[in-house]
């Protein structure tokens, strides 16, 4: 019985993980297509997980929703922080430190 057990939670972790990776490449791309709308640059081409939690979505399941903050310059002398959520893999909300906040 234990044997099952172990094997289901490594394949719920394995799943988390999978998850994870996706939504990371996602927000990369949300935060890479943003700064280019907005003639900005992508500092270090790379975005961090800040937090991380359940909630309930629209249809009433648990989803993963995950925040994650980058940086950015327009100038190349100052250095901002901007901030994304995913619910799952749709969009939520994006804010610039030196613009309005987006909500999707």
């Amino acid at each position: 019985m234990s044997e099952i057990f172990l094997l289901l939670l490594l394949g719920a972790l394995v799943l988390l993980w999978q998850s994870g990776a996706r939504s990371k490449e996602q927000a990369v791309a949300i935060a890479k297509r943003e700064c280019l709308r907005k003639q900005l640059q992508l500092l270090d081409q790379t975005v961090v997980l800040d937090h991380l939690r359940l909630h309930r979505g629209a249809e009433g399941w648990l989803v993963i929703w995950r925040h994650y903050r980058f940086d950015y310059t327009d100038t190349g002398e100052v250095r901002y922080q901007g901030q994304l959520s995913l619910s799952g893999r749709r969009l939520v909300r994006i804010d610039l430190e030196d613009d309005q906040v987006i909500i999707h």
